[in-house]
């Protein structure tokens, strides 16, 4: 996996965040994300999620269908 190194002060912001951190270049464009953990509400809403009778699929599932997409 690459990394990238940050400034003491670009790590002192992303350390005291307390929420998601976007990231963004010079020009405003998105770069990414930095996230801190889950809020309550994410809690809240995989807690219904997993509570529902709806159909679930691995990770694997899911990329062997996109893959097959692909292929038509």
């Amino acid at each position: 996996m690459q990394h990238l190194v940050v400034s003491d002060e670009q790590a002192r912001i992303i350390s005291q965040s307390s929420e998601g951190l976007e990231i963004r270049d010079r020009t405003g464009r998105h770069l990414g994300y930095v996230a801190h953990g889950f809020s309550a509400e994410d809690i809240a809403i995989a807690k219904e999620r997993m509570a529902s009778d709806e159909p679930r699929h691995t990770t694997r599932e899911v990329l062997d269908h996109l893959r097959s997409l692909e292929q038509k």
